[in-house]
């Protein structure tokens, strides 16, 4: 037996050594200490990302490691004119690039900028560009696809065979399309949420099925994924409560590393929460009628109907929930796709009650942003599809790599 590493330990440990020197740079930033310290966890994220060049001898490494190279050249060279990126994400880096501090947003200066919004994202894009030694639109937006790795690296590596990987890569570039490469953080989302539930799952198995360090790679995608956007922390505590409700029912525990995991991942959004209450900023659908406008939603002809159409009614969503129909014995027979169905219906249940709740106009509501935020439900139910549709567990432990 070989004591060295494979090339997919090495991903592994690339995509370690990335999480956790942007949530220390994160950290940094938090409290107050920026500068040559920022930049340098930035250049070891950096760092961890070209330490994945590593494992190209193995086919699910390199599938994902090429791709994102070609998406963040992609991303280069490319402007980004669209509304979120520019108005929220750059928007954000810009400010903390200029005045210097994590807290830049917090005046609530431009306030339809969602400065409510964590800073995670906008963080790295102003330390990419500080490396750079001044401010453009191009080197920063080219953080949101370099941000893929870690999560691909964590996930694929663990997958059976290099065809589950190229069918997840393949998947993510039709569902993501632009979005992967104009700075949307909406794919990462729909990403980490997907790593989030296979490394939750993994924990929750037997100690032959866990890996050392399951326990911190499920808290580090945890943490990130919640200060990706808003919704990250309602998609984690989703996953996680799927992942932990499933297992009680089943049997007939409960999963204590995965709580303690996920608790301790949303420590730096509870600090970051913190911090927007005490300067006074809300969104505009806490700061809204919810209950009033949930009633008119709810007793208007149309408006159900019209999130229920644009949520569910396209061959994205209709193919895998046709194929867990079907095979809906052999769903309730495999604990990964149970809880991946679990919590892609979950979801659902929270988009259709965002809608019924938004304070803005519903049509256009839905047609600005229906297809990004279905984007984790898609991942979750393909999971769970090809779960069940194949006998061979998508996310059993691979055969070894014999170099």
């Amino acid at each position: 037996m070989s004591f060295l590493p494979t090339a997919a330990d090495r991903g592994r440990r690339a995509a370690l050594v990335m999480l956790v020197s942007l949530l220390l740079c994160y950290g940094l930033a938090a409290v107050g200490v920026m500068g040559w310290p920022m930049l340098a966890l930035f250049a070891v994220f950096l760092a961890g990302a070209a330490l994945s060049l590593l494992g190209l001898r193995e086919l699910r490494v390199a599938i994902p490691v090429l791709v994102v190279l070609a998406l963040v050249g992609i991303s280069l060279g490319s402007p980004g004119d669209a509304w979120d990126p520019r108005s929220i994400w750059l928007f954000h880096a810009k400010r903390i690039y200029l005045d210097g501090t994590l807290y830049a947003q917090l005046d609530d200066y431009a306030p339809w900028s969602h400065n409510d919004y964590p800073a995670l994202v906008p963080l790295l894009m102003a330390a990419a560009a500080g490396l750079l030694g001044h401010w453009n639109e191009l080197l920063p937006k080219a953080v949101a696809p370099l941000l893929l790795l870690p999560a691909l690296l964590l996930i694929a590596p663990g997958l059976r065979s290099r065809w589950w990987v190229a069918l997840l890569v393949l998947l993510l570039l039709r569902v993501g399309r632009e979005m992967l490469v104009n700075g949307y953080m909406d794919t990462l989302v729909a990403l980490y949420a997907l790593t989030a539930l296979v490394l939750a799952m993994r924990l929750r198995g037997t100690d032959d099925s866990r890996r050392p360090g399951d326990i911190v790679a499920l808290a580090l995608v945890v943490a990130v994924l919640s200060l990706l956007k808003n919704e990250g922390a309602v998609l984690a505590a989703v996953v996680v409560g799927s992942v932990v409700l499933e297992g009680a029912l089943r049997e007939r525990r409960l999963c204590w590393r995965v709580l303690l995991a996920f608790v301790v991942a949303l420590l730096p959004l509870l600090a970051w929460k913190t911090s927007v209450a005490a300067a006074h900023i809300s969104n505009d659908l806490a700061g809204s009628d919810l209950q009033s406008q949930l009633l008119v939603r709810l007793t208007t002809d149309g408006g159900s109907a019209m999130i229920l159409k644009r949520l569910l009614l396209d061959e994205w969503m209709l193919a895998p929930l046709l194929v867990l129909a079907v095979l809906w014995r052999r769903v309730l027979q495999r604990p990964l796709a149970a809880v991946a169905l679990l919590a892609a219906l979950g979801y659902i249940a929270v988009l259709f009650l965002v809608y019924l709740s938004t304070p803005q106009d519903l049509a256009w509501h839905l047609q600005t942003s229906a297809v990004r935020v279905r984007q984790p439900v898609v991942l979750l139910l393909f999971l769970a599809a090809t779960v069940a549709v194949w006998r061979a567990d998508p996310a059993a432990p691979a055969t070894p790599d014999p170099r």
